[in-house]
């Protein structure tokens, strides 16, 4: 199990410091598969990212609107065999 406390990301900007990612905290059983959704800017990548970089996993970042079915697919098959 994954289970990530009260994280937060702050980046500065030419405006100013902003914030990414805000007290977040999620749990994540073991095998299984994860998929984050939500409007553009909403700290996905920044999320996928943090945890990759913590578990030491690999990290695909696929674009679900542009990518097709095979794509999607090929994703899921290579983090199943993982």
């Amino acid at each position: 199990m994954l289970e990530l406390k009260h994280i937060s990301y702050r980046v500065s900007t030419p405006d100013g410091e902003q914030d990414i990612l805000k007290d977040i905290s999620i749990t994540i059983p073991d095998e299984k598969l994860v998929v984050f959704t939500g409007p553009n800017g909403g700290g996905k990548t920044t999320l996928a990212k943090v945890i990759a970089n913590t578990t030491s996993a690999e990290f695909t970042q696929i674009n679900a609107t542009v990518a097709g079915k095979k794509d999607m697919e090929e994703v899921v098959k290579q983090a199943q065999n993982a």
